[in-house]
């Protein structure tokens, strides 16, 4: 009997899946990109964009890096790292995880660009240490990183995470899409950014917003910060 993993996070809405078959479109599109790319964004998407995580200020609160950059007298493009923008700032973005704070906020944007939001694939990255899986679970195998396969609909992406006896630590999907693969998000567990596949208009709704900071980028260039 194969072994399976419970679904991490809080609430019910999230479900295991043993089956890695619905990764395999991303599968196949990840074979075509360089080793320096880690984050497995399929090819073949109208637009894609780079959602930019707000540096977390040491005294709380957070910073966009269009502030951080002007602050600095610094230039920020679709390809900017942090490091180039930071100067004295004492703030980091956070990496590995978009921030629990705004993903209802890309959740909403994305349920509205897809005709099946209830059904999601999501990806979570297998080398978090509170997963505590066997190694016999099945993973997707996926460019450089391989993931446990959860089901669910858009907004249980902000039920993933680490939770114990009063206690819930959140974690992003690290990859995931919806059933009719309108478009796909990627969260690097190495990056402080999120990148995003889709169409023409949403990849707009997602720059022209006022509340993600997010830019317009080429894939897979963009990827390699």
């Amino acid at each position: 009997m194969r072994a399976s993993a419970a679904a991490p996070g809080q609430g019910n809405r999230l479900r295991h899946i043993d089956d890695t078959a619905p990764a395999r479109w991303v599968e196949e599109s990840a074979r075509d990109l360089s080793p320096a790319v880690p984050t497995p964004l399929p090819a073949g998407f109208e637009a894609y964009a780079r959602v930019l995580h707000p540096a977390e200020a040491a005294g709380g609160g957070f910073l966009t890096w269009r502030d951080i950059a002007a602050r600095s007298g610094r230039d920020l493009g679709a390809g900017t790292r942090f490091a180039e923008i930071a100067g004295t700032v004492e703030a980091e973005p956070r990496q590995g995880s978009f921030p629990e704070e705004l993903l209802p906020v890309l959740c909403d944007v994305l349920a509205s660009h897809t005709s099946d939001p209830e059904h999601c694939v999501m990806g979570l990255w297998d080398g978090w240490g509170w997963i505590g899986c066997g190694d016999d679970v099945p993973r997707a195998d996926l460019g450089s990183r391989a993931y446990l396969l959860y089901e669910g609909p858009v907004g249980a992406a902000a039920d993933m995470g680490e939770r114990g006896a009063g206690f819930f630590f959140p974690q992003s999907p690290n990859l995931w899409w919806p059933g009719d693969r309108s478009w796909c998000v990627a969260t690097d567990v190495d990056l402080d950014s999120t990148f995003v596949g889709g169409s023409a208009r949403l990849i707009g709704d997602l720059t022209g917003g006022d509340r993600l900071e997010a830019l317009a980028v080429d894939v897979p260039g963009a990827l390699r910060g």
